[in-house]
């Protein structure tokens, strides 16, 4: 399951927009989406069921769940340097919809814009932290990869993070004017997904959002699968 590039997991690295991959243009864009445990869950059991994408106006097609004994994804040491991810746990959201897994195919398709054959290149499973990232299959206009978290802070507010980098592919007469036009829309569509985690953003774009999180742990944690219990 390739994807048109080679700096497979560079959207998490620490050091990305300093020091992208080789020919790429980095980006990060941040949104507070209010403060609290109810925010946070909420957000992100609606990212981690492609609720973010949906919510934006993107149609998530073909999708083929990942097999975490195939496909374990990427993840930088403390000292940045790639490794195979560890096996992740799968998680549910209070609905029952598993979460988005490593190893994950799918297409996205937009208004007016080129269907995108993407994998999921690694998931982000902290306790107050949670996200994906993933990459695209073909090298369509503006292709690379982007990592969008949730996170609640230390102070307690919400945050939704887009970062990646994109290549940009325009080229021949006027290829500087067109390739701007190419990154203003990779970073709009950014700001579209984080967007549409704020409250109330998914129902006014006609998507069902998630149960707002409960006072009692086992409607607002995003749930393990159970091991079914063995006869003696």
């Amino acid at each position: 399951m390739p994807v048109a590039y080679a700096a497979i997991g560079a959207s998490a690295a620490a050091d990305l927009m300093r020091f992208p991959p080789a020919g790429s243009t980095p980006y990060e864009e941040s949104l507070q989406l209010g403060s609290g445990s109810e925010r946070f869950l909420t957000a992100a059991n609606l990212l981690m069921t492609w609720g973010a994408h949906r919510a934006a106006g993107v149609a998530v097609n073909d999708i083929e769940r990942g097999d975490a004994a195939e496909y374990l994804g990427v993840q930088f040491s403390d000292a940045g340097t790639p490794e195979l991810g560890d096996e992740p746990e799968q998680l549910f959201s209070p609905e029952g919809e598993a979460y988005i897994l490593p190893g994950t195919t799918a297409t996205l398709s937009a208004d007016g814009k080129n269907a995108r054959p993407i994998l999921v290149i690694s998931t982000v499973e902290d306790a107050q932290r949670l996200g994906f990232a993933w990459g695209d299959r073909e090298a369509n206009p503006g292709y690379g990869e982007q990592l969008i978290t949730v996170e609640q802070r230390e102070d307690g507010t919400v945050w939704a993070i887009a970062r990646g980098f994109t290549f940009l592919t325009s080229s021949g007469l006027m290829s500087g004017i067109k390739q701007r036009s190419e990154l203003r829309e990779v970073i709009e569509q950014a700001q579209a997904f984080i967007g549409a985690l704020a409250p109330g953003a998914a129902l006014r774009n006609g998507v069902t959002a998630p149960t707002e999180a409960q006072p009692t742990a086992e409607l607002t944690e995003p749930q393990a699968a159970e091991t079914p219990a063995q006869d003696d």
